[in-house]
């Protein structure tokens, strides 16, 4: 499963990339209440679950190509922003375990189907053995409870949305890096991501919270690239701000 070479490479999707290239164009001037109106939803967006700085749990996380679709359980353990240790099982036993330090990021395969590997990494991008190109640093947000928002310059409803249900963010110099998308509740429910040249990357659906003590959670999501690869995560067990140990990110001689 977690074998980089048995991955093929992402094809990004020729439409999708208009829509975010034609998004980069100078917006039509709007409203400023609006605007402000826009900024500050996308902002609260950012920052949801930012209390939330480390995280254990456990869940499931589904992973779909054209050709077949692997199920496994996770369990992790996470803090932010780039250290996360994650471990796939199967039927209760472990078959990989990915750790990440900010420093570099390590494979271990629980059934020898191939030896100990690193590299060095500060946030290594995920397409390679999840599907979809999330970076790490993206991933770990995610199973802290939050969304990957990224630092935005400009937020407005996009003028074709008469719902007022859709938020454009803007990095100065880049034009659009992200569509926020609100449901009839006005919970976040999609989020689709572009890189700087305006090529679409992925997008994120949420399709379930659920309410803790300390707030709401996403906890039900679906991660897709334009080829329509995808990872369904669903977080069956979830801790807010454990206290973890430097050493869980280190791995021994029994893995």
């Amino acid at each position: 499963m977690i074998n980089k070479n048995s991955f093929a490479g992402l094809i990004y999707g020729f439409l999708f990339v208009l829509a975010f290239s034609s998004c980069t164009q100078h917006r039509p001037a709007g409203s400023p209440v609006l605007d402000k109106k826009a900024f500050v939803l996308a902002s609260q967006a950012k920052a949801m679950n930012q209390h939330i700085i480390a995280s254990k749990g456990t869940g499931w996380a589904r992973v779909e190509t054209k050709t077949k679709t692997d199920t496994f359980k996770i369990a992790w353990a996470a803090v932010f922003p780039n250290k996360i240790r994650i471990t796939f099982l199967i039927s209760g036993n472990p078959v990989e375990t990915i750790i990440a330090t900010g420093e570099k990021i390590i494979f271990f395969s629980h059934t020898g189907e191939h030896s100990k590997y690193e590299y060095n990494s500060k946030d290594p991008d995920m397409s390679d053995y999840i599907k979809v190109p999330i970076k790490m640093s993206e991933m770990i947000l995610i199973l802290l409870g939050r969304l990957p928002v990224k630092t935005f310059d400009n937020a407005y409803f996009s003028p074709s949305d008469a719902s007022l249900s859709s938020i454009s963010l803007e990095k100065n110099r880049m034009g659009v890096i992200q569509l926020l998308q609100f449901n009839d509740k006005g919970k976040i429910d999609g989020l689709k991501s572009a890189d700087r040249s305006g090529k679409f990357l992925y997008e994120i659906k949420v399709t379930q919270y659920k309410t803790y003590d300390f707030g709401q959670l996403p906890v039900t999501m679906e991660i897709k690239n334009m080829d329509n690869q995808r990872l369904i995560l669903d977080i069956t067990r979830f801790q807010a701000n454990p206290a973890i140990k430097e050493d869980v990110f280190r791995l021994t001689e029994s893995g």
